[in-house]
């Protein structure tokens, strides 16, 4: 034990990123669910943090992927991505089922948060349908 630990420049960048879409998130929800409960203001929040996630970190992932590879990348996004390689390197390279599954993420998820946020903001009745599967 004893040892130093040291926080590199693309972990730490990359954790300023997730935070800036956590604000990011929390200003958009906020915003978006002024004088609604406070449950749709906190599924709101956590709806507009999921889209970002989404289509800011995954989207960019599938892109480099399919173009080329994360590894050979340069960029904010690219560092992220091989930080997180640093663990499994299937995210620096092409993967078939890593990509095939994070276009699903981007592509499904991304857009149901869409959706739903669309649904609570306009007050339709089908939202707690759609939210919880009832």
């Amino acid at each position: 034990m004893g040892g130093r630990w040291e926080l590199g420049a693309a972990a730490g960048g990359s954790l300023l990123l997730c935070a800036a879409l956590l604000a990011a998130g929390c200003a958009l929800g906020l915003r978006l669910g002024r004088g609604r409960g406070a449950a749709d203001r906190w599924a709101l929040v956590w709806l507009c943090y999921d889209a970002l996630v989404h289509f800011v970190l995954e989207g960019p992932f599938v892109y480099l992927s399919l173009v080329g590879s994360v590894a050979n990348s340069d960029g904010l996004i690219a560092s992220l991505w091989k930080e997180y390689g640093k663990a499994d390197a299937r995210w620096l390279y092409f993967d078939p089922t890593i990509v095939s599954v994070e276009i699903l993420t981007v592509a499904l998820d991304g857009s149901l948060a869409l959706f739903l946020i669309y649904a609570i903001v306009k007050e339709k009745h089908y939202r707690d349908k759609v939210a919880w599967g009832e």
